[in-house]
């Protein structure tokens, strides 16, 4: 086993080192420029959210206390989540903010509402039954079942890759067969702008679910300096909201914020949470200035929360309102995101000579083919997420142990077939050993308590699959990642990807990592197929910790893994998301963009 250099090559700068002074030897390093470790600090210091293009301090009204009365009471809108009314919107209110002691005592808030117009039947937003049964009381006799039951938006492709927000427009057109020609939600926005425009200003804006995505959405549209969200709210409450999907049709990816957001917010979910993946949630938190974010986590699920006077998510509210009634920054609570945000300022590609040795180096899944199949999946519908449509799910699940199932030599094929400039890349693949295979990689879940809903420690939620989440500590994922640099030769004028699959891609993160620490050698490329999106917090990298290694998220679009920001603020080089929809097409992505390198 030799690494880039040689053994030889070793012993000689050894050797040469013990005969130079210290002078010499600061010299001899200089010539060899910064380590790729050095050049990533450097690169990461540049990151300030403050300060990238567009960045501001919320647009907010110059006065406070809109609500009126002796007290200037605070004048809050509530937004309320898919499939709910009025009286449900304020028992939610009641539960949240019943026991904080500036709403019991003193009565400083002024509950606005501002309702959805599409009509749903509680079967079409309420798979669950379960859930479905607890929403019947809310609703309106409609024949043999119940309505009344408002949206803001109808969600397609729901908590899944390309997850798209629909307006009531664009919802009518699908339901009589056809797709729409645009998604109609800026007309929901729209909506909301005549609603603060008449009613505003408020104090804050208060969301769940759908609810907290659309004033999220407002902030973002503030910060742009549209003029109908400007001066129109100073801070928000949001319970289980989420953003924006890279990939979501009409464009909404690139509907997130330009820089974080500078505006006070208190934004809560639950890990157990059974109606998204939570990591969807903490991709919208990011987007958030660190100083601006008030975390908390609660147990519930999907709700908003009870907030009970005297725990520690009562004494973040309580900060966090009497912050707002006298008009200060409220104190940041430290949590384990305070030193994440997004998004972040991007290197440029980095040059690749040309001519120069390519080499892909592909790290397979260290399970092999594994993950549920679609027919063990329909055997036992109850175990998976309601709202899920069978079909979506198998095709996810076949997808899924196709890319677990690829090998090295599927690579080989695939550029020798591509020919021309991919023909000249070399493939290089990873042993990995018996105890390698054998590790814990993932959680063994037990299955969720569905027998009854929104009840506390139900379990884990049917959106995070085990296979999204790798539980090995990260100390062991690298020493199974150094293994396997030891036995692959590369020299400093070689063009280097690196591919990692399914397991296999969590493998080729650190695989990466060990590059730059031990081999002082950035990888051109890092593409990741269906990875997993969540891991261990003790020992994780930090922001930027891949420097400018540009990284490529391949997923399947039906895929249920969340937004994958754990591998986006990694690096500070070129991100994008990839879909493909079988083996071939994967095999494609990566093939088509190694070709590129070097080439010209």
């Amino acid at each position: 086993r030799i690494d880039f250099s040689g053994r030889r090559a070793e012993r000689a700068e050894r050797r040469a080192r013990r005969a130079m002074d210290f002078d010499d030897l600061d010299e001899a390093e200089a010539e060899l420029g910064p380590t790729a470790e050095e050049l990533r600090d450097e690169l990461v210091k540049k990151q300030v959210p403050g300060e990238m293009p567009g960045a501001c301090k919320h647009p907010r009204p110059l006065d406070k206390g809109f609500g009126g009365g002796n007290m200037r009471t605070q004048k809050v809108l509530y937004l309320h989540g898919p499939g709910s009314t009025k009286s449900m919107a304020q028992q939610q209110v009641h539960s949240v903010f019943g026991s904080n002691s500036w709403v019991k005592d003193f009565k400083i808030f002024e509950w606005h509402y501002w309702l959805g117009s599409i009509n749903n039947k509680v079967e079409e937003i309420h798979a669950d039954p379960n859930v479905a049964k607890l929403f019947i009381p809310y609703g309106n006799k409609c024949g043999d079942t119940y309505d009344g039951y408002l949206s803001y938006v109808f969600m397609l492709s729901e908590s899944h890759n390309t997850e798209t927000w629909l307006g009531p427009d664009a919802r009518e057109v699908l339901n009589t067969g056809g797709f729409p020609e645009e998604s109609g939600l800026d007309k929901v926005m729209a909506g909301m702008a005549e609603h603060l425009a008449e009613n505003g200003p408020y104090d804050g804006i208060c969301g769940f679910d759908m609810g907290a995505c659309l004033a999220f959405e407002a902030a973002r549209l503030a910060q742009e300096g549209d003029p109908r969200f400007t001066e129109k709210f100073r801070y928000l409450m949001l319970f289980s909201a989420r953003g924006h999907r890279e990939l979501g049709l009409f464009g909404q990816g690139q509907m997130r914020p330009k820089a974080p957001l500078q505006i006070p917010t208190f934004l809560g979910w639950s890990e157990a949470d059974d109606s998204k993946q939570y990591s969807s949630y903490e991709d919208l938190a990011l987007y958030i200035h660190p100083e601006y974010r008030g975390l908390f986590f609660h147990p519930q699920g999907h709700r908003p929360p009870a907030i009970q006077n005297g725990t520690k998510n009562g004494d973040l509210l309580e900060e966090f309102v009497g912050s707002m009634q006298a008009d200060v920054k409220c104190k940041v609570p430290e949590n384990n995101y305070k030193d994440f945000w997004l998004p972040l300022l991007r290197e440029p590609l980095p040059d690749v000579p040309a001519g120069a040795p390519r080499k892909l180096i592909v790290i397979e899944d260290p399970l092999g083919e594994h993950g549920p199949t679609s027919a063990e999946a329909a055997k036992d519908p109850v175990a998976w997420p309601a709202q899920e449509m069978p079909q979506v799910r198998g095709k996810r699940l076949d997808v899924y142990r196709l890319v677990t199932g690829t090998a090295t030599s599927d690579f080989e094929a695939a550029l020798s077939a591509a020919g021309g400039a991919a023909s000249g890349i070399e493939v290089v693949g990873v042993t990995y050993s018996d105890e390698h295979r054998n590790l814990a990689w993932h959680p063994e879940a037990k299955a969720r308590d569905n027998s009854a809903a929104y009840t506390e420690n139900q379990g884990r939620s049917r959106w995070l699959q085990v296979e999204d989440e790798v539980a090995l500590p990260w100390d062991h994922v690298r020493r199974v990642a150094d293994d396997l640099l030891g036995a692959v030769m590369m020299s400093r004028e070689d063009c280097v990807g690196v591919v990692g699959l399914g397991t296999g891609a969590h493998v080729a993160f650190a695989f990466a990592e060990a590059m730059m620490k031990r081999k002082s050698f950035t990888p051109a490329r890092l593409f990741v197929a269906s990875p997993p999106t969540v891991w261990p917090w003790e020992g994780a990298p930090t922001l930027g910790a891949l420097g400018n290694t540009p990284v490529r998220y391949l997923v399947c679009p039906e895929s249920v893994a969340g937004p994958p920001w754990r591998y986006e603020t990694a690096t500070v080089g070129d991100f994008k998301q990839v879909h493909f929809e079988d083996r071939a097409s994967m095999l494609k992505a990566v093939v088509d963009e190694m070709a590129t390198l070097g080439s010209s």
